[in-house]
């Protein structure tokens, strides 16, 4: 490919290959973001990007938005562009073109000054790293270890995780000398969580303690107060790794993003901690 600085803003076929490839990870966002910093806006397009993204084609779309975070200083208007520009991302399957970038932006922010409707995308972004370092090896004898673990990464059918799920149960209720671990246990009650229906005659196989969740957040939840909900749990990760936390901890937040239906933040935990990485 050419050096980036001679690409011209026109040659759109180029800097839609380069995205897939920042995408794919084979060239850094910087380059990119420093091409859309190159496109000839107006300064009415400038001033009003909502209205004047929508009749662009999705590449100068993108650009236009980029250009107006880097001009705004009002701080959740900007959180709104960097959620609008993940989601431009999105839209077109370039969703990890925009994950180094958009997390130096965040970390520019205090969790108390993000708004309620806002605190899924900024603790989704921020919060959990991706788990690319290491490659994950799966064992079939262990519940939270089997290749079932997929599912939370989107590459397992509800159709079919179903029934192997309860082919799983069905197995371990056999084997007197299994360890129904507290990781098995969040694995089964995400499950359920999702509507996946786990069959009556295994009820037996672990028990749930209802004391788990604190009573303030307990309430919180109850109020369906998402914001002061996902604040407690970033406050209770800090600045540890996921896989240091002990397992009742990681049950604890796993029930609570059950309980508020945020199954892009749990699905990212548990596909982080789940399986065995080497």
């Amino acid at each position: 490919m050419s050096s980036f600085q001679e690409i011209d803003v026109k040659e759109i076929d180029k800097i839609a290959t380069i995205e897939k490839a920042v995408h794919n990870k084979n060239y850094s966002e910087t380059d990119l973001f420093n091409l859309y910093k190159r496109f000839q806006f107006n300064i009415n397009e400038l001033l009003n990007p909502e209205d004047a993204y929508k009749s662009m084609p999705n590449i100068q779309s993108r650009a236009l938005i980029y250009q107006k975070i880097l001009l705004e200083s009002e701080k959740v208007k900007k959180l709104k562009l960097l959620k609008k520009l993940k989601d431009l991302f999105k839209k077109d399957g370039l969703n990890n073109a925009f994950d180094t970038e958009l997390k130096k932006f965040l970390e520019d922010y205090n969790p108390t000054e993000i708004p309620d409707n806002l605190t899924s995308f900024y603790y989704t972004n921020i919060t959990i790293d991706n788990y690319l370092e290491k490659k994950i090896k799966f064992d079939n004898d262990i519940m939270h270890q089997s290749k079932l673990v997929n599912y939370f990464n989107g590459d397992y059918a509800k159709s079919k995780i179903e029934k192997d799920v309860n082919n799983f149960l069905k197995k371990i209720k056999k084997n007197k000398k299994y360890y129904f671990s507290t990781k098995d246990k969040m694995f089964l009650e995400s499950l359920k969580s999702d509507g996946i229906i786990i069959q009556d005659k295994y009820n037996d196989i672990y028990k749930i303690d209802e004391n788990e969740i604190p009573t303030d957040i307990q309430i919180m939840i109850n109020n369906d107060e998402k914001g002061m909900v996902l604040l407690r749990i970033a406050e209770v990760i800090g600045q540890d790794d996921l896989e240091k936390i002990d397992d009742d901890t990681i049950y604890f937040i796993i029930n609570t993003l059950n309980q508020l239906n945020i199954d892009f933040i749990r699905n990212k935990i548990l596909f982080k901690i789940l399986p065995l990485k080497v």
